[in-house]
């Protein structure tokens, strides 16, 4: 149609703009960090990571906001004299039984700029943040450190977590490690952008439309929004109420789906039973259907030819490997992403975004949204345009009947053994800025927060250009460990996690 064909002239236009602007920049990307880990104590890994971190991968990427590197150092060398003591003393009867209790024992781990923590200053990309210590840790942090993690680095975020592409007034703007003239995604877009160029080993990200999700999809790890509940939300910066609070995940990102189980384990505590994650899933048995995109949606891109193409190498991967055969589908609802997600985000009496950007506790007043506007193209407010424009779409109220409706034809279609595949994003990574004039991109992975059904991302190689590819799959509630099941399998088909450094 006419319409059709204006929109693919448009993006058309679109990517050669910011091709011709980049012709003359080379492309760079993170080196290797070439350490070998293995039969080392506690406190060498933490140094070498560190040493990696430091002077290797961040100065390139601009990924790490808090070094919490000294602290990290004096815990690691507790858990090595752990082993030189006493255990009955200290609790436990032998070692097991201590690596039980604190299955994370001695493992350095990372997190978004979003999640309290006692002590530091968490922003959440807000510059009215930037010297306010917090007194209390998040829920989610506490577990990951009785588990025996050892806090490492704190990462970067957007402003009010509300944007495809990390950069903010306060630290700067995070770049992607396989080129750096790109974005490496948001919200979780800093520990996406370490986690890529091997600069952590496990990170803590949070989602509310495709947080982390996207950067995971963009740096070439996996990264995953559970089923609502399990994993809890307290401490987490913008608070999530009313039907956001089944929107907004906390999660596990990683190069390595095998950790995925483990940290949602560590994170859910009790909660996690009642999903079953050890339970065998027969791939054979399971129904699998997929859907080439979201179309025709003004200032969305169309599906690329390499994103389809991944998506359809998937769906072959299965039905080859299992004699299954799946199911293509056309949702019609699905083209109201954008809406389903406006509609969720706007909750009648909780804090508004504009509340958020002046101080956490939205204690000190508004902000003038539309005078923000202005004052930015000014050059003189202190937060940046997609924080703004968030804000302000954050006003907006709407019907929410299509989001209704979806949900329960999702839910009827998939049962307790259906699988969806979905494209992670329209497009690989976007140079920095563009993301600006394909502002719904990010519907891709919004509309199953909306909808609150839990989705992984999955890496599926590298293109021609050396960027990562990806595909999503979504589950019902409660499927959580179909989804990690088809991701080991996709990992073991197509590799994973693929360095960013062609030489490898």
């Amino acid at each position: 149609s006419n319409y059709r064909y204006r929109i693919r002239i448009y993006f058309l236009t679109v990517d050669l703009a910011f091709y011709f602007i980049h012709f003359f920049t080379s492309r760079v990307h993170v080196t290797n960090p070439a350490e070998d880990l293995l039969f080392i104590s506690a406190t060498q890994a933490v140094k070498k990571i560190i040493s990696s971190t430091t002077f290797e991968v961040n100065p390139m990427i601009n990924a790490v906001v808090i070094k919490n590197f000294d602290e990290a150092c004096e815990k690691a060398r507790k858990v090595d004299g752990l082993f030189f003591k006493d255990l009955k003393r200290e609790g436990f009867n032998d070692a097991f039984q201590l690596v039980r209790s604190k299955p994370l024992l001695g493992v350095p781990f990372t997190m978004k700029d979003a999640m309290l923590v006692d002590g530091f200053v968490i922003t959440c990309g807000i510059f009215n943040r930037k010297d306010d210590r917090c007194s209390k840790t998040a829920e989610v942090i506490e577990r990951m450190l009785a588990a025996g993690g050892i806090l490492l680095a704190i990462t970067n975020v957007p402003e009010v977590c509300m944007w495809v592409e990390t950069c903010n007034t306060i630290y700067g703007r995070t770049m992607n490690p396989y080129d750096t003239r790109r974005m490496a995604g948001g919200s979780s877009g800093g520990e996406g952008a370490l986690l890529g160029a091997a600069g952590s080993l496990i990170g803590i990200g949070s989602d509310i439309g495709g947080s982390i999700r996207m950067p995971s999809f963009f740096n070439g790890i996996f990264g995953m929004k559970t089923t609502p509940g399990i994993i809890p939300l307290d401490g987490h910066i913008p608070a999530a109420t009313h039907y956001k609070a089944q929107m907004l995940r906390i999660g596990p990102m990683c190069r390595f789906a095998e950790d995925i189980p483990l940290l949602i384990k560590v994170m859910g505590g009790d909660r996690v039973p009642s999903l079953k994650l050890d339970e065998p899933v027969s791939m054979r048995k399971l129904r699998i259907f997929y859907m080439e995109g979201i179309h025709d949606v003004p200032l969305m891109q169309p599906l690329s030819s390499d994103m389809k193409a991944t998506l359809r190498k998937a769906v072959g991967y299965f039905e080859r490997k299992y004699d299954l055969i799946a199911h293509r589908l056309d949702l019609p609802l699905v083209r109201y992403a954008v809406e389903m997600f406006m509609v969720s985000m706007h909750v009648k009496g909780g804090p508004k975004l504009s509340e958020y950007m002046l101080c956490a506790e939205a204690s000190k007043g508004h902000v003038n949204t539309f005078m923000e506007l202005v004052k930015f193209f000014l050059g003189r407010s202190n937060h940046t345009l997609p924080g703004i424009i968030g804000a302000i779409i954050d006003n907006t109220d709407a019907l929410s009947y299509k989001r209704d409706l979806l949900i329960r034809e999702l839910k009827e279609l998939l049962g307790s053994d259906g699988i969806f595949l979905f494209p992670s994003w329209p497009s690989t990574a976007l140079f920095h800025n563009q993301p600006l004039l394909a502002p719904l991109n990010f519907a891709y992975t919004a509309l199953f927060n909306a909808i609150a059904f839990p989705a992984i991302q999955c890496p599926m190689g590298l293109d021609k250009g050396g960027l990562p590819l990806g595909v999503q799959i979504v589950a019902a509630p409660n499927s959580d460990r179909l989804l990690i099941a088809a991701a080991k399998d996709l990992e073991e088909g197509f590799g994973g996690w693929v360095p960013a450094d062609p030489s490898i």
